[in-house]
């Protein structure tokens, strides 16, 4: 298993407006910056939280890593964006690693 990473997540605005998520974790599909979010090509992205995003507000602060062991693991680096697909919104999240 890769190890976590630190990261904060904004969520869109149609999120905020429906209200932050109350989970603690959750597995979703990512996309690195730059690529283009197609359905067959994201990546599973665990992302586990202290707090919900309810509880933090936006944007929350998160602990993720890739679940698949031939995900792009390297992509997950200091400085770097991937984007969070939305269960509620069908819409984005900005997930931008910070350690």
């Amino acid at each position: 298993m890769r190890e976590e990473r630190r990261a904060r997540i904004t969520w869109s605005a149609a999120q905020v407006r429906k209200g932050l998520p109350t989970f603690s974790q959750t597995l979703d599909p990512a996309w690195v910056e730059g690529t283009v979010p197609r359905r067959d090509e994201g990546w599973s992205l665990m992302c586990r939280v202290d707090a919900a995003p309810s509880e933090q507000g936006n944007p929350s602060m998160a602990h993720v890593r890739f679940l698949m062991p031939a995900a792009p693991h390297d992509a997950l680096r200091p400085g770097a964006t991937l984007r969070l697909f939305e269960r509620e919104t069908f819409d984005l999240a900005v997930v931008e690693i910070l350690d």
